[in-house]
């Protein structure tokens, strides 16, 4: 009866989906219909553990969350409420992966569309001073990063500079006027691994599993995310070992160092998820 009840729902909402015409996250679609407001998404991510749909009326900051998903791996899903009483409402979602990984999707706002993701082309200035430039253009291009002067070019060799920068690296080049550029350097972000030794599992409890513990000397120190000490294991007696999520009050991100006969072996950090 339950198999059957799934495969109603999931029939159920392909074609609820296929009505609103949904993205696949980390993009995901805001319909207004009526006196109604509708986010749904696509999930590709089976082992998604927790989803929450945020509303701001601000495209950056102040979001809250509206909507927790109770079965957040489902293929699509969605979620409505009543419109609010002015059109500068913005939402997005926050998801996390069973690995730890957590993400914040793009805010979108009902009725207008993100601008897209820059590509090669999209990073490419677009003022038409710099569109054709002549040989005997004698103008001094100022090229700044942030409040910092990066470089001055004349304006017949800018576009050599210009090209070079486009196609050779993920930097961007904004044109503020005519004379004056502002270069974003890219920086990638940064990969989180977790960990071998300590890590969280699905339940939310804390797994430690060392090598040759009967051999060596592990202590472990725990932290809050802003670096605050949590609680220490001065000596780790048996692996593997569950600790309880009870002993870290809250859910969230938590650091940790583990020595290995008083020499620190790994910093790395774990996630608990918002469900106790």
């Amino acid at each position: 009866m339950k198999k059957y009840l799934f495969l109603y729902l999931l029939v159920a909402l392909v074609s609820i989906g296929s009505s609103f015409g949904q993205d696949t996250l980390p993009n995901f679609t805001v319909v207004e219909r009526g006196e109604k407001v509708t986010v749904s998404w696509v999930n590709p991510y089976p082992n998604v553990i927790q989803l929450n749909v945020q509303r701001s009326f601000d495209s950056i900051r102040f979001f809250t969350t509206v909507f927790s998903a109770e079965s957040p791996q489902l293929p699509q899903n969605g979620f409505t409420e009543i419109k609010m009483p002015t059109n500068r409402i913005f939402y997005r979602i926050f998801y996390v992966l069973e690995n730890g990984s957590y993400f914040f999707t793009p805010s979108k706002r009902v009725g207008l569309t993100p601008p897209p993701t820059a590509t090669a082309a999209g990073r490419d200035i677009k003022n038409p001073a710099f569109s054709n430039i002549s040989s005997t253009d004698k103008r001094l291009v100022t090229v700044r990063i942030k409040d910092s002067v990066y470089r001055q070019i004349p304006a017949y060799n800018f576009r050599h500079f210009r090209d070079s920068v486009l196609r050779q690296t993920k930097d961007t080049l904004l044109a503020i006027n005519d004379s004056l550029v502002l270069l974003k350097p890219f920086f990638a972000k940064e990969v989180w691994r977790p960990s071998l030794y300590v890590y969280s599992n699905r339940e939310g409890y804390i797994n430690i599993a060392l090598p040759l513990f009967r051999d060596r000397k592990y202590r472990i120190k725990f932290f809050e995310e802003d670096g605050r000490p949590l609680f220490e294991i001065r000596h780790v007696r048996e692996s593997p070992l569950i600790l309880d999520k009870a002993n870290f009050i809250h859910s969230g991100w938590f650091h940790f160092e583990l020595y290995e006969d008083d020499k620190l072996k790994e910093k790395n950090k774990f996630y608990l998820p918002k469900d106790f």
